[in-house]
């Protein structure tokens, strides 16, 4: 197992490189150019080309790219076009609040997901199974933008239940330690900060957990249905063995290998895709602040952004791909 750990961790290196050249030549290639979300519109092409010259980008792409990956070797991601401080320090201000909203994301999505899709399979057929099939297309097909929208309407600004935006209640002095607003609250038995910022991430975060949801009801109901046919349920049933001994040895042991493996795919996509949500809540994390370094065509830190999202997609992946050996002992790796 650990030379497989090890293995996988080596392969982010020629991984995260392949990404890096496609980036750069990507960036590089698009129209326009910092220079121009920088400078007024009626600036000079005189002008333009001396911020070029300013900003680096007038030496060839081949030299600007040996840069910087030299300062990526050291961990330095480049410093940010717009506000002048690091893209490592932007990124790691805003971090915690993307990473609570897909946390919750994810929970509300696994502890709801997989006793609906396991009850859709032990009722196919029936109301229960149509109803789970037909909320898990209806979740699909919706955008979540357009599904946050309503969320705030209805919940926030009708109902008053949830705040509607922003991370936290305006005035509340709560003591910020890990920059994780809830687990801050804990740790300093500041339960009124606690909720206050759990309560301000219900409604994102149910708008995110949407589509992964519905993914995993329907994962689920498959592998469920795929393994209650299988020969071995049948035997044990047959046997007389315990109905709760079948369900959680035999059936949804095994029915959950292809349903980790979507939960690992759709934790990685969370963190890129939380941006429409974010704007729609003005939460201020990683999606609001890539939004706005397009905007204004600040390309290092989107190209930090992508980089650090892949490492964390590659790191989850092989935890998933950790967990098929403690969920299935057949599977070996070599």
């Amino acid at each position: 197992m650990s030379r497989f750990i090890v293995r996988r961790l080596l392969q982010l290196i020629p991984t995260l490189f392949g990404l890096s050249v496609v980036l750069f030549i990507w960036f590089n290639r698009l129209p326009g150019g910092p220079e121009f979300a920088l400078m007024p519109e009626n600036a000079t092409p005189e002008q333009r080309e001396q911020m070029r010259e300013i900003l680096g980008l007038d030496e060839p792409v081949a030299v600007q790219y040996m840069k910087f990956l030299g300062r990526l070797a050291e961990g330095d991601l480049g410093v940010s076009i717009a506000s002048g401080r690091p893209v490592l320090e932007e990124f790691a201000t805003r971090f915690p609040a993307t990473a609570e909203l897909a946390i919750l994301a994810i929970l509300i999505a696994v502890t709801l997901g997989i006793p609906l899709g396991y009850i859709a399979a032990r009722n196919r057929g029936r109301f229960l199974d149509f109803a789970a099939i037909g909320g898990s297309l209806l979740g699909i097909c919706t955008p979540v933008f357009f599904l946050a929208y309503i969320f705030k309407v209805i919940f926030a600004e009708n109902l008053g239940i949830f705040p509607s935006a922003f991370r936290q209640s305006a005035g509340l002095n709560a003591t910020n330690i890990t920059g994780f607003a809830i687990l801050d609250g804990l740790m300093t038995r500041e339960w009124d900060a606690a909720l206050d910022a759990f309560m301000h991430l219900v409604l994102p975060a149910a708008a995110v957990a949407t589509i992964p949801l519905a993914v995993i009801v329907r994962m689920t109901r498959g592998s469920v249905l795929e393994v209650l046919s299988e020969d071995y349920v049948r035997t044990a049933e047959a046997k007389g063995l315990h109905r709760q001994t079948i369900r959680g040895r035999h059936v949804l042991r095994n029915s959950m290998l292809p349903v980790v493996t979507a939960i690992g795919y759709l934790s990685g996509q969370l963190l890129a895709g939380a941006v429409l949500t974010e704007s729609v809540f003005a939460f201020n994390g990683i999606g609001y602040f890539i939004y706005q370094a397009t905007q204004s065509r600040d390309y290092p830190v989107v190209m930090g952004f992508i980089l650090i999202i892949a490492l964390i997609y590659v790191l989850i992946n092989t935890l998933v791909d950790i967990s098929y050996n403690l969920l299935d002992p057949r599977v070996r790796v070599n």
